[in-house]
C-alpha cells in the first residue's frame, strides 16, 4: 500500500514537471500566407513623408488604418499588418512610416 502511493506520487510529479517545461517552451506562430492585407505598407506616397513637419498629415485622407506617434506615447503592441504608423521625433518631424 505504502509502496503504490508512493508510485503514484512520483507520477504525479514528474507529471507535473514535465509540464512545466512544455509550459516554459516558445510559442512560433506560423507563417502568414498569402499577399499582405492591403497591399504594400507603406505605401510609396506615405513613404516619401518622411523627413517632412507632421502639419503634412492634417490634409491626409487616408484609406487605411493609421496612428500618429510622439515621444514618450504609449503605442499597443498589436500587430496590424495593414496599419502605417507615423512616428514623429522631438522637433515634429516625421522621422519614420512603418506598418506593424
Amino acid at each position: 500500500m505504502e509502496r503504490s502511493r508512493a508510485r503514484i506520487g512520483l507520477i504525479v510529479t514528474l507529471g507535473v514537471a514535465a509540464f512545466g517545461v512544455a509550459a516554459c517552451q516558445p510559442h512560433r506562430m506560423p507563417p502568414r500566407s498569402g499577399p499582405p492585407a492591403a497591399g504594400a505598407c507603406p505605401p510609396p506616397g506615405l513613404a516619401a513623408l518622411e523627413g517632412r513637419p507632421e502639419s503634412v498629415l492634417a490634409g491626409l485622407t487616408l484609406a487605411r488604418p493609421h496612428r500618429i506617434i510622439h515621444p514618450g506615447d504609449a503605442v499597443t503592441m498589436d500587430y496590424a499588418p495593414d496599419r502605417v504608423n507615423f512616428e514623429i521625433d522631438e522637433s515634429g518631424t516625421i522621422a519614420a512610416v512603418r506598418c506593424y
